[in-house]
């Protein structure tokens, strides 16, 4: 059944590769590797018109690293030709002075997201390994140099929880915005679980200095930081490597969890017949906080990972 009155997407990942130039501890899709089942080019160009036709508001395009790939300014001018917000994350450090023209050249208005996962070298390179703190930082600047509007993809961990101060600041210095999420171990992520995971004394204390800060940085906190309602499956969708579509990209192990697939069904169809809902705890749904004090906490949490409710953020249960 298509539920026509359910939101349009407003925010879709997709993944186009999973090769990645780094091996990053908490990486949810285990990116180095490419995988046999990437999309081609024409392919990709097919789901870029089948969101166009199911009223897509932005594509980020992710990996793995998604410059990597060979045509991604073709695949970028594309969706910048069919009128789509197109984003692009990347960790930058292939971004020399021409790779960022090039990207200007095919698409203007490019957002651009920016992992960065400390404030100094060894806080980041902790997680993203020796001399990556430079590269990314030259890759940055040479975006901001071409006029690029970007935004630090900040991932709060056990190891770098502390430095939100010192993200802040250098977000400003830079003149970029900062997005703040939380890591979620799946992938390459769940095999250093222990060193990684936020307690939720951690995830408070950074969200209490967000919800303070009153400086130039414009901020967008994940509802896992925040506490608003998860928008997996709701205005947001992630498209894996595969063409298969889950409600974010961290529910990619579970097959219980997918909503289709886009190489045997439209995006449309499988957007529009997809209940939400489906992925709130059952508990939650009986809960008296629910919806009032408390919207769930994070869903990939409360069923990856607890296998119950979002402990991190749950007080009844």
């Amino acid at each position: 059944m298509m539920h026509r009155t359910r939101p349009r997407p407003k925010n879709i990942e997709f993944e186009i590769t999973t090769a990645c130039n780094y091996r990053c501890l908490h990486c949810y899709c285990n990116a180095g590797s490419r995988s046999r089942y990437e999309l081609l080019t024409e392919q990709i160009k097919s789901v870029i018109d089948q969101l166009v036709e199911a009223d897509a508001e932005l594509l980020d395009i992710v990996g793995g690293e998604p410059l990597v790939r060979s045509d991604i300014y073709e695949i970028l001018s594309y969706g910048h030709e069919k009128g789509l917000q197109m984003m692009m994350n990347t960790n930058a450090s292939l971004v020399t002075k021409e790779v960022a023209k090039k990207l200007k050249s095919v698409c203007p208005d490019l957002l651009i997201g920016v992992s960065v996962d400390g404030p100094t070298p060894d806080v980041h390179e902790a997680v993203r390994g020796k001399g990556t703190f430079e590269k990314t930082m030259n890759g940055l600047r040479n975006l901001l140099d071409e006029g690029f509007d970007v935004t630090m993809l900040f991932v709060v961990n056990a190891l770098n929880y502390k430095y939100i101060d010192d993200m802040l600041e250098l977000a400003a210095s830079l003149g970029t915005h900062l997005y703040v999420d939380r890591f979620v171990p799946v992938g390459r992520g769940l095999l250093h679980k222990g060193l990684l995971t936020p307690t939720s004394e951690q995830i408070e204390s950074v969200a209490r200095k967000l919800e303070a800060y009153e400086g130039p940085v414009t901020l967008f906190i994940e509802e896992n930081i925040s506490g608003g309602e998860c928008t997996a499956g709701r205005t947001h969708a992630s498209i894996l490597v595969d063409g298969t579509v889950v409600p974010c990209g961290h529910f990619r192990y579970n097959p219980e969890f997918y909503m289709g697939n886009v190489n045997e069904k439209p995006f449309k169809e499988i957007w529009y017949s997809y209940n939400p809902d489906v992925l709130v705890p059952e508990k939650c749904t009986i809960c008296p906080l629910y919806k009032t004090s408390c919207n769930a906490g994070c869903l990939a949490y409360s069923h990856l990972i607890y296998k119950d409710t979002d402990k991190l953020v749950c007080k009844t249960y």
